[in-house]
């Protein structure tokens, strides 16, 4: 599904409204899959963001454990983990429709 993505958290720490909104959001088809995890070690929902063309950079790190948190008429809220640097974060990603 082609959404805007807004990042809800750096690092594991919640952002603030302004803060989130200082961040552009990112363009890309939001998909989710259960498949094994390497970094998990079992079988997980795994949301990430496909943004075209297969060589293209990935923007966002996979979200590990996606859930839906959170929905309302204007888009929803996927939770879960994302590795970064081999450290585990909490993230959120809110995903509306452009």
């Amino acid at each position: 599904m082609h959404m805007l993505i807004t990042l809800m958290r750096r690092q594991g720490n919640a952002l603030t409204p302004k803060e989130q909104r200082a961040y552009p959001p990112i363009r890309g088809n939001v998909m989710v899959n259960s498949e094994n995890n390497a970094e998990l070690g079992r079988s997980a929902n795994v949301a990430r963001v496909d943004v075209g063309m297969p060589l293209e950079e990935v923007p966002l790190p996979r979200l590990l454990d996606a859930t839906l948190t959170g929905m309302a008429v204007t888009g929803f809220v996927l939770s879960g983990i994302e590795y970064v640097e081999g450290c585990a974060y909490a993230q959120s990603w809110w995903c509306r429709l452009e």
